[in-house]
């Protein structure tokens, strides 16, 4: 398939690669929106805990390469915070996470994510 050209498909490709390559233990969703208030528009993405599933929430008035790099943040969170006790997890840039990261902006970028990502 054909990278989608469309900004909200193009970041739901994206996810479904990122989702299959870093799996985390606990299940995830994305919520892709306009922001509802002013403190929601001030951010970017962020990630909450919703019972036993952590749901990746982008703003999506920012533009298509923010949304993949933003998306890729808030996924090392996601993958950061399942190899810890979800009631434990303190959402902070600790060096697990700039691992993580790392790990999913290489791959996105020097494996071939960008191609890889496409298939979806």
């Amino acid at each position: 398939m054909a990278i989608a050209r469309r900004k909200a498909d193009r970041i739901r490709q994206v996810y479904s690669w990122m989702v299959e390559s870093f799996p985390t233990p606990y299940p995830t969703r994305l919520v892709t929106r306009k922001p509802r208030t002013k403190s929601e528009s001030d951010l970017q993405g962020w990630v909450i805990k919703d019972g036993r599933h952590l749901v990746i929430h982008l703003n999506m008035k920012l533009p298509r390469y923010v949304l993949i790099d933003t998306l890729m943040h808030e996924m090392a969170h996601c993958v950061t915070w399942g190899h810890k006790s979800m009631e434990e997890y303190t959402p902070e840039h600790s060096e697990e996470w700039g691992i993580h990261y790392a790990r999913i902006y290489r791959a996105y970028i020097d494996e071939g994510g960008i191609k890889q990502s496409g298939d979806y």
